[in-house]
């Protein structure tokens, strides 16, 4: 949004700022304050369910939100809310209760410029606008390092799960060379770790399911080249991608490790269920080339190569799909039983019913409804991780303070593991934990009232 932004109007009329440093820049010559967020109510998982778990009151990003739009410049200013979130304020009782005047849908880098142009025109519009689909060279480089230093090098997915947003995005890939130079602009400001971020990194360039080899080493290689650099992440990876491709994820792994200061790396993943019914009814091409039926199976050999090449996957399953039996569950219980002893992060989220997802007018699933089923599902899946957090700690480089940090995340880990240690036994009998004082005030300590704004809770 900034590059297209200075790109319409120069850089002498553009400012990204921090939220506290907001009210010292925005000006008499400010018009409008826009707005990008991931989950700005906290209502998307995984946060919707840790929330109700620990009960302790509102979501910490739901309260830094709301304490942004209290902020007098708000309502001084035209606000546009936009980004991955937006589809929970785009509701103009929500918007007027918030002081939100636009709320822009979907991809902007066409859009806003326009949106803004309007605006500051004079122009009327409608309060809820939905972005158009840039193509590849209408995405500009950024003009700044990101967060972790994330490089975007394509968007979209293309295998068509039901109930997620990226699916209705087209598949589309950056080249090379713009890849390169937005990592370049992070490594320019000190960012020494670079993470690429798509719906599947393994599946860079392909032109269908299966993943362009050559091209992903290809991307590797070259950003590992890149001066300074210490390590290469990756956001996201699939599971079926992994399984039928052992080769690749050996290949890329040997290219980081022999190129670069790491010898691990990371990524996210989507295991969702352990039921091949609920696989078939919901993501298909999750599983592709393969049928549903393979899909425990491809869980448990893309665990395994992950494992082998020293990549830590974090893991979500969802509970409460659309049609979900307590057969479904189970399977998931059982799935979860087999990865045992990997290095992996089992995270179990609920459904939430987001706009714009083929499944936006299912009910959302909530903590109030988890059977035993789901609690011992919940109870595994932490268990899982409580044991292999030591291992991530002893692994996990720190920098030039590593002793104090190292000594800090041990302190901090034994800590969650004793307090949580037994509640993870009640799950695992199926037992919704009851008691949770001493996990609620370490988790999310002293949360402001915000009751005032009347809405959500």
């Amino acid at each position: 949004m900034e590059a297209c932004l200075v790109n319409v109007f120069g850089e002498a009329e553009v400012a990204v700022v921090h939220p506290s440093d907001l009210e010292a820049v925005a000006g008499e010559r400010t018009k409008i304050i826009g707005i990008g967020g991931h989950d700005f109510l906290g209502i998307n998982p995984p946060t919707s369910e840790f929330v109700e778990m620990v009960n302790t009151g509102p979501p910490y990003n739901r309260v830094k939100f709301f304490e942004l739009m209290k902020k007098p410049v708000m309502r001084e200013k035209i606000v546009v809310a936009g980004g991955k979130a937006a589809w929970q304020l785009a509701d103009e009782t929500i918007m007027d209760k918030l002081n939100i005047d636009y709320v822009h849908l979907g991809e902007g880098e066409l859009s806003v410029p326009a949106m803004f142009k309007s605006i500051l025109a004079g122009e009327k519009l409608p309060r809820i606008i939905k972005g158009g689909v840039p193509s590849i060279d209408e995405i500009p480089n950024i003009r700044g390092a990101t967060i972790h230093g994330l490089v975007e090098i394509a968007r979209g997915c293309g295998r068509g799960c039901a109930f997620c947003t990226p699916n209705m995005q087209k598949l589309r890939f950056q080249s090379i060379a713009h890849i390169v130079k937005d990592v370049k602009t992070n490594v320019d400001v000190g960012q020494r770790s670079i993470c690429l971020h798509s719906e599947d990194v393994l599946r860079y360039g392909a032109k269908g399911i299966a993943p362009d080899d050559e091209r992903v080493l290809k991307l590797f290689r070259q950003v590992a080249a890149v001066e300074g650099i210490e390590s290469i992440g990756m956001s996201h990876v699939a599971l079926s991608t992994v399984s039928h491709n052992p080769g690749l994820v050996t290949a890329v792994s040997e290219t980081c490790y022999s190129m670069l200061d790491e010898d691990w790396t990371g990524a996210q993943t989507g295991l969702e269920t352990g039921s091949v019914r609920l696989i078939g009814q919901h993501m298909r091409g999750k599983v592709l080339p393969a049928p549903p039926e393979e899909w425990p199976e491809i869980v448990k050999q893309a665990f395994g190569i992950l494992d082998d090449n020293n990549c830590i996957c974090a893991a979500t399953l969802i509970n409460g799909l659309p049609g979900e039996t307590t057969d479904d569950v189970l399977k998931s219980i059982e799935l979860v039983a087999d990865l045992k002893g990997t290095r992996s992060l089992l995270v179990p989220m609920n459904f939430v019913s987001m706009r714009g997802s083929a499944l936006d007018d299912e009910e959302t699933f909530t903590m109030k409804k988890m059977t035993p089923e789901h609690w011992q599902l919940f109870g595994e899946c932490i268990d899982h991780d409580l044991k292999v957090v030591p291992e991530l700690i002893r692994i996990y480089k720190t920098g030039s303070s590593g002793a104090i940090k190292s000594l800090l995340l041990r302190a901090g880990a034994k800590y969650i593991t004793n307090a949580l240690q037994k509640y993870v036994g009640q799950m695992k009998r199926g037992e919704s934990p009851t008691d949770r004082t001493e996990v609620s005030k370490w988790l999310n300590p002293d949360i402001p009232d915000l009751k005032n704004f009347g809405m959500m809770r």
